[in-house]
Order: structure tokens, then C-alpha cells, then sequence
């Protein structure tokens, strides 16, 4: 038979406590904690290494919101985005800074933001015309392709012609 001391229950029943009130799906953190995240995401950022820089951004922005830091994060997260390239990085940005706009209203990055909202709603405006711009360009190629043919027939048509005339 085993016997604990009062102090080994104690320190099980803790254990036992502390892992029953947690959620392994809720990400919480330590205000000191984000703000060094952050700090070194700006590091990261100051020395060219923006992918790096981006995954410690987006730790800060999923943790419980720190007032003028996550809505920084947002922002400096955005313009990251943008570097993508193309359709998706648009779509990725505008839906970040429209959370910091919704978010975070009266905030200076909300306004330093606003701009950047009007601009990466009409830069999906013209994916979405240079999309319709393909499809009329095949479709225009097709519609060539078939006058072609269209007049290598009537050539035909106009031979055969000639020759059933004589």
C-alpha cells in the first residue's frame, strides 16, 4: 500500500485543477509576453527577415487583444500581406485591415488605415476585371479562330463553285 503526504495530494489535486480548467483550443498569454513577441517582430521586420517577422505577428493578433499593439500588429500584418502578390494577398490584406477598422475604430492605425481600405477595395475591383479581361480575350481568340475557319470554307465553297461552272 502507498501512502502520499498531505503535500504530494495537494500538489496532484493542483495539477489535476489546472489541467481540468484548460483549453488547449484557447490561446491566452502574458501581456509581457505579446509585447516581447512584438518587439521581436519589429526586430525581425528592421532586418529584412518579413517571413519570420509575419508568423510573430500573427501570434500577436490571434492572443486576447492588448490595446496599441494589436491593432499595430494588424496593420504592420497587412501591408506584409500585400508583398504576396496578386489576388489572394489583396483579399488576405483588406480582410485584416477591415478587422482593424471594425476592431479598433478610434485607434490611430485605424486611421492610418483608411486610405489602404479604399485602395485594396479597388485593387480587387481590377482582379476582377483583368478576370473578365481573360475570359473575353479567349473568348475573342476562340471567335477568331472560328472565322478563320468560316473563311477557308467559303474559299472552298467559292472553288468548288468555279469549278461546277465550268
Amino acid at each position: 500500500m502507498m501512502y502520499r503526504t498531505a503535500g504530494q495530494i495537494g500538489f496532484w489535486a493542483c495539477i489535476l485543477l489546472l489541467s481540468a480548467c484548460s483549453s488547449p483550443a484557447v490561446v491566452t498569454r502574458v501581456p509581457w509576453i505579446q509585447e516581447k513577441e512584438f518587439a521581436e517582430a519589429l526586430t525581425l521586420l528592421r532586418t529584412g527577415k518579413e517571413k519570420q517577422a509575419r508568423t510573430v505577428f500573427e501570434q500577436v493578433i490571434v492572443a486576447p487583444s492588448l490595446p496599441g499593439l494589436t491593432e499595430e500588429a494588424l496593420f504592420r500584418l497587412a501591408i506584409l500581406r500585400l508583398s504576396d502578390g496578386g489576388e489572394k494577398g489583396v483579399v488576405e490584406s483588406q480582410a485584416l485591415v477591415e478587422r482593424l477598422v471594425r476592431e479598433y475604430p478610434d485607434t490611430l492605425w485605424a486611421r492610418q488605415a483608411a486610405p489602404l481600405v479604399s485602395h485594396l477595395s479597388e485593387m480587387r475591383q481590377l482582379y476582377g476585371k483583368a478576370g473578365q479581361l481573360t475570359k473575353l480575350h479567349e473568348q475573342n481568340m476562340s471567335l477568331n479562330h472560328d472565322i478563320e475557319k468560316l473563311r477557308q470554307n467559303l474559299e472552298r465553297i467559292k472553288k468548288l463553285d468555279l469549278e461546277l461552272d465550268k
